[in-house]
């Protein structure tokens, strides 16, 4: 069988075979046989997590042919979509039926199911990951039973379904809530460090949505500030292609490539990079402002911590880089997210600040995450489930405090592991004792 790979190069496999289902009926019945066979099943939407959420020796399931928009019901500001469907093709039906999601993360090729299920999310004081924007789930379960899920219904399910990382069946619709379609006005400020720590609750406040990026050894942050536009607009083509193609990304890949061959430069690199990183105000569709390009491949390690500890975190993430001089040529991002109540969920019970670190996927990143993440633990942070991380499951146990009772509906839906394989043997199943956080 030939080896699949995920988009960051951080995860091959050979299954045992490849399944591109047209319909749920087919599904029934690869969930039953693969239970018969006691082959584990996984599903893979668009490779983006760089965690080995996707791999299986047995069968690996795409839902391509599962794509598109079921129904709308615009008295409710509800979809329903295809599980299957990728974020730029959702988001773009919705918009020629006059509606957007109320908030999208910075990449929009995964699978909606794909990236609900793994807590990814944007950012902004009053939004939580994307899956608190989802109404109801269908899903088929490890006896091939299908469920159709309500929160008023069955909330435990329901938020247990929320982030589930693929271990409660395979999602096969998703029911969103919409808004009418709308504009946003971005606008990108270079700014130094400490401002933007010392005013991100003012911009939290002001803007609906904010983050920065910023470049180690560099003292200026990329400031990206959001707001609904009552005026419509458009950036036009040329533009986009030279801001975000040409500049964003194809000079990037050169910065990146000198720091590959060239290590000792990566300092002087970052601080180009942060002095020389662009300012612009644009208005546009709320997907197209939501969604930016990544061209350059990296792997990417991000934990949540709690909202009044992430300005400490950021400076002593800043401290370690400056006192061990690692070669890095990529920007940490910082993001705020609104807590919930979903049991899998990294900003489960209170609000968090997610930091991500990235790495150029040619250059050496271990030493690097691995400090970072001691950073991270320290302040009882908790990992991105489709992002690079060392948790431990007696650490998961610690930091997640209903992962007990997720567990206890794995069992039950899927009492005989079909969507359990080694590695989530290891990272949820594992020895549990317990450590201090």
């Amino acid at each position: 069988m030939k080896r699949v790979r995920n988009w960051g190069r951080t995860v091959a496999f050979s299954p045992k075979a490849v399944v591109q289902p047209r319909r749920e009926s087919e599904l029934v019945g690869l969930i039953q046989r693969a239970a018969g066979e006691k082959q584990p099943i996984r599903v893979m939407g668009a490779g983006h997590s760089w965690t080995p959420l996707i791999e299986t020796p047995g069968y690996l399931l795409r839902l391509d042919n599962l794509q598109g928009l079921i129904s709308l019901q615009p008295s409710r500001s509800e979809a329903t979509l295809w599980a299957g469907t990728r974020l730029y093709k959702a988001t773009r039906l919705l918009w020629r039926e006059g509606f957007s999601l109320a908030n999208q993360g910075d990449i929009d090729q995964q699978s909606l199911a794909g990236a609900f299920s793994t807590g990814t999310h944007g950012t902004g004081k009053a939004f939580g990951v994307l899956a608190t924007q989802a109404t109801h789930y269908r899903f088929i379960d490890g006896k091939g039973q299908i469920h159709d899920v309500y929160p008023d219904a069955d909330p435990e399910l329901f938020s247990a379904l929320q982030v589930s990382l693929g271990l409660l069946g395979v999602i096969t619709q998703l029911t969103l809530k919409v808004e009418k379609a709308y504009y946003l006005h971005l606008e990108k400020r270079v700014i130094p460090l400490e401002e933007a720590l010392e005013n991100f609750s003012h911009y939290l406040d002001t803007y609906r949505h904010v983050e920065f990026f910023w470049f180690p050894y560099s003292d200026r942050v990329g400031l990206k500030l959001t707001q609904k536009s009552e005026i419509p607009g458009q950036t036009f083509f040329l533009k986009r292609w030279v801001m975000d193609g040409l500049w964003e990304n194809g000079a990037f890949w050169v910065l990146n490539k000198i720091a590959q061959y060239r290590p000792e430069s990566s300092p002087a690199l970052c601080r180009f990079a942060g002095r020389n990183m662009g300012e612009e105000v644009r208005i546009d569709g709320a997907h197209k402002i939501f969604a930016t390009a990544r061209w350059v491949r990296f792997r990417e390690m991000e934990y949540g911590v709690p909202a009044d500890a992430g300005t400490e975190v950021l400076r002593e993430i800043d401290k370690w880089i400056r006192r061990h001089q690692p070669a890095v040529s990529f920007p940490i991002e910082y993001r705020y997210v609104k807590g919930d109540d979903i049991p899998l969920s990294p900003a489960q019970g209170g609000d968090r600040v997610f930091i991500a670190v990235h790495a150029y996927h040619r250059m050496p990143y271990e030493a690097y995450f691995k400090g970072i993440e001691e950073i991270f633990q320290a302040y009882g942070g908790r990992p991105h489930w489709g992002k690079m991380h060392t948790a431990s499951p007696a650490y998961l146990a610690q930091v997640y405090p209903q992962l007990p009772k997720f567990l206890s509906l794995c069992e039950q839906y899927d009492p005989q592991g079909v969507f359990r394989t080694p590695y989530f043997e290891r990272l949820l199943w594992g020895e549990r004792q317990a450590v201090s956080v």
